[in-house]
């Protein structure tokens, strides 16, 4: 079964760039044009922010990633819903970038260094009946992936979770410089709050999006996932009042800019113990909604009762 592949055909040129990553080889490519980009991304440069991709097309271009804007809180909350981040793509990158020796035929993952190795990077992997994973890799020299079989589960979810956050299908836009960068999420929080909304109802908004997600990978969830912030945003522009969506969704644990400031997103939880729940969590908590859920998410009924909620 075909766990993750970050893409078919690799140029030469895209390969070297993405071993290497000189901020030079970076710097000659072209920005992306058009409205949107879509590839595979195969450099970064983080002390610019400046990301090379090799779009579906095959052709090599690049974008910028600053996530600073004139607003402090909008920067805060656009680096903690956000999902792109130049730290986090260079850290996809270099689980991808690894060290391999072959001999005979067999090859296998190496240490840097070692006799024989030669960088290659992972563009895909394959779960195999008997519980190991099947690595695809290419070096500069390879003109189809070489297979290295492994064992680890922990290094496969790893390298799926990596690939999977590398292939991207960006909305661009041009910045009063001249420079090509992304829509991301604090430019739409950045343009939400000058058409009036203020940043707590941009925080409630953006939790319950959020949890609602988390949520929706779960069983007994049906409508969990067609839950996002657009809606929620029409909805309580329309006049949907935020305790009605509460009762609709759930309260999240997140509900203001301070618990954003005191939250550890990695872990999911906040610095006074309280966990950021799921839709359904969230709809278990006494009083605040029915734990047999509401509207378009429902959630299983739990025999044991409301969960307490701490740090409220």
């Amino acid at each position: 079964m075909r766990i993750a592949r970050l893409f078919t055909i690799i140029t030469v040129l895209g390969l070297a760039v993405t071993l290497v990553g000189p901020a030079a080889a970076q710097e000659e490519l072209p920005a992306c044009s058009g409205a949107n980009v879509s590839g595979a991304v195969v450099a970064v440069d983080e002390a610019t922010g400046l990301v090379t991709i090799a779009t579906d097309g095959g052709a090599l271009c690049t974008v910028v990633l600053s996530g600073e804007y004139d607003h402090p809180i909008v920067s805060l909350l656009g680096a903690y819903f956000g999902d792109v981040s130049v730290e986090s793509l260079a850290a996809a990158l270099e689980t991808t970038q690894v060290w391999v020796v072959c001999e005979e035929g067999t090859c296998a993952l190496a240490e840097g260094g070692s006799e024989g190795a030669v960088a290659a990077i992972i563009v895909g992997i394959t779960e195999n009946e008997d519980g190991t994973f099947t690595l695809e890799l290419m070096t500069e020299d390879s003109e189809t992936p070489i297979e290295v079989v492994i064992d680890d589960p922990d290094q496969a979810g790893a390298v799926t979770e990596a690939l999977e956050s590398l292939v991207v299908d960006w909305e661009l836009q041009t910045g009063e410089d001249g420079s090509v960068g992304i829509l991301d999420v604090g430019d739409a929080i950045a343009a939400y709050h000058e058409d009036g909304l203020g940043f707590g109802v941009l925080v409630k908004l953006y939790a319950i999006a959020a949890e609602a997600q988390e949520a929706c990978e779960g069983e007994g969830t049906e409508g969990a996932c067609d839950v996002n912030i657009e809606a929620l945003v029409s909805a309580f522009q329309s006049g949907t009042g935020m305790g009605e969506l509460f009762q609709q969704y759930g309260r999240p644990s997140i509900t203001g800019v301070g618990h954003v400031r005191h939250a550890d997103r990695d872990s999911g939880q906040l610095e006074d113990g309280g966990r950021i729940r799921g839709v359904c969590n969230a709809r278990s908590h006494g009083g605040r909604a029915n734990a047999t859920g509401h509207g378009q998410v429902t959630c299983p009924a739990s025999p044991e009762g409301p969960e307490p909620v701490e740090g409220d």
